[in-house]
């Protein structure tokens, strides 16, 4: 695999942290991923912002600067020798002196970009994913917020090797009340009778940066649509489900558990596919676009 890393200003093939590092030790550590798209990393402020809302919600401090950060990622990205990648930003709380759950009050925290090599196009895929709805819960909020982006992804990691064991792609997962919340990365949407849903944040769910993008495309054009509590019997009238997130960006679902999806992928996935690639082309080139307003 093509790779590079940035820990704490220091680029290089690889890197390593110390065996007390407390990411390594414990999950204590927030994280984003962003993609490059058109070579250009997308949606950056947002994922800045919802990356001090996670330190914030540990109780950490993310001592750099929006600036600092993108500046060490861009960094790093202009020594990568392929055209798009995949960009990981960590914060963890710091390296320790000794093993102990309580952290030092002394500790600095380290921060590290990997970048790696991703396909060179973005593409809908026309087959489609195998979800199934896992036993396994999504972690309660009074637990650990699935609204923060932790180092903390056992529950995830459960979710998604048993789905594997049982021959599925990806799990849903549910809340404690039965509700469903969404996939072991991504978020999950349906198009029933036309309307496009997806839970909301109070069921649990991480708050996704594409799910984000797709809300303003799905407003913009008029399409109907909703943030809706589902129960799983509620998917089985879906005329079309996917998956969104930020390096694949949408997947389509063409099965979960035993219920076959009527299209996959759908009108609606399709349409809201090449709108996001537009809206994602605007974004990075900002300029162009106002320029192709005007003209229009």
């Amino acid at each position: 695999m093509s790779l590079l890393t940035n820990l704490n200003g220091k680029i290089a093939a690889t890197a390593m942290v110390s065996v007390l590092e407390r990411g390594f030790l414990y999950g204590d550590s927030v994280y984003e991923v962003v993609r490059t798209f058109q070579g250009q990393h997308f949606g950056l402020p947002e994922h800045l912002d919802r990356l001090r809302q996670s330190a914030a919600y540990l109780y950490m401090d993310v001592p750099w600067s929006d600036e600092h950060i993108q500046s060490e990622l861009e960094r790093t990205l202009s020594q990568a020798s392929w055209p798009e990648s995949y960009i990981r930003i960590v914060v963890s709380r710091g390296t320790e002196t000794k093993i102990s759950l309580q952290p030092s009050v002394d500790l600095q925290p380290n921060l590290l970009i990997v970048v790696s090599e991703i396909s060179p196009e973005p593409i809908l895929s026309d087959t489609g994913l195998h979800l199934i709805i896992g036993e396994r819960r999504r972690t309660d909020h009074r637990a650990l917020s699935p609204a923060a982006k932790t180092g903390n992804y056992l529950n995830n990691i459960l979710a998604l090797l048993e789905a594997q064991h049982q021959g599925a792609q990806d799990a849903i997962l549910l809340n404690a009340q039965g509700e469903v919340t969404e996939a072991t990365t991504s978020n999950f949407w349906i198009v029933r009778e036309g309307v496009v849903q997806t839970p909301p944040p109070e069921a649990g769910i991480l708050v996704g940066i594409t799910r984000h993008f797709l809300w303003q495309i799905l407003q913009t054009h008029q399409i109907p649509c909703a943030e809706v509590i589902l129960k799983p019997e509620d998917l089985w009238s879906a005329e079309e489900a996917f998956l969104s997130s930020s390096v694949r960006l949408m997947m389509p679902v063409n099965r979960i558990d035993a219920y076959q999806l009527p299209q996959c992928p759908g009108k609606i996935t399709q349409f809201l596919w090449k709108e996001l690639l537009v809206l994602m082309a605007q974004e990075i080139h900002p300029a162009e676009g106002n320029a192709a307003s005007a003209i229009r």
